[in-house]
């Protein structure tokens, strides 16, 4: 590391110019995931900064999901979850891809009536009941996100099969149940916590969360595009974003 980095006349507190200048290390891939960052021992030396801008710092990168704090091991460079639109895929495929291991943990499971967003994504009436599948999705046991699923068992009797906890629903649907996913339209818009989402994602009531509403569709007997699944995520903003690909 270079001993001089902070411009300590430009008015930004330095504690501030730390957490940018390690953001940007890590961004560039200095330290990657798994990397355990400078002790605040080290940073205090090479740099000539009290602790307390040091744990300043280290806290700003901490709440942005870049890091976190492990007892004995010091501060680690945590890998970013990232949906890549438009590939159609599974949320378990997308952690599996980054070398993480997926996971889920079912929250509740049963038939309910369908609200009037759920309805009409799923070409169905308000008031019908279909199977809503909760489940907390894990990239290496931490929380990451969780989805509600709506699922059309009216349409698909087997649904019913569905145990709520399997890791990949899009892998169900084509290995166990032999259905064909056409495609899905999927909608993302940034909101933040609510006390129940907070509590399962272990964030902060009010921080920051991708909303991703999605509904996928399946190919039916007559070879018609059906929605079969209606699911909306709630997903850790500090480690999930999306990445589209644009081309002109």
């Amino acid at each position: 590391m270079q001993n001089d980095i902070f411009d300590r006349e430009s008015g930004v507190p330095v504690y501030r110019q730390l957490a940018e200048y390690l953001k940007k290390q890590i961004s560039t891939g200095q330290y990657k995931p798994g990397d355990v960052l400078p002790s605040e021992a080290d940073l205090i030396r090479e740099y000539n900064i009290s602790r307390t801008t040091v744990r300043l710092a280290f806290g700003l990168i901490t709440n942005a999901g870049l890091v976190r704090r492990e007892q004995g091991r010091g501060t680690i460079v945590v890998s970013q979850v990232r949906s890549l639109l438009p590939k159609l895929v599974s949320f378990t495929e997308e952690v599996a891809r980054l070398g993480r291991t997926p996971g889920a943990i079912l929250l509740s499971k049963g038939e309910e009536e369908l609200t009037i967003d759920a309805a009409n994504e799923l070409l169905l009436n308000v008031g019908q009941k279909v199977l809503k599948v909760v489940r907390l999705r894990m990239a290496d046991d931490e929380p990451i996100g969780v989805a509600t699923s709506w699922l059309n068992n009216l349409e698909f009797p087997s649904l019913q099969n569905i145990l709520g906890d399997e890791l990949s629903l899009y892998e169900v649907f084509e290995k166990q149940l032999n259905l064909k996913i056409v495609n899905a339209v999927e909608t993302i818009r940034a909101e933040v916590a609510n006390k129940y989402e907070a509590k399962e994602l272990q964030i902060k009531l009010g921080a920051p969360v991708l909303l991703m509403d999605r509904t996928t569709y399946v190919q039916n007997e007559l070879g018609k595009a059906v929605p079969v699944e209606y699911v909306q995520g709630v997903f850790n903003g500090a480690v999930y974003s999306a990445q589209v690909e644009l081309y002109r």
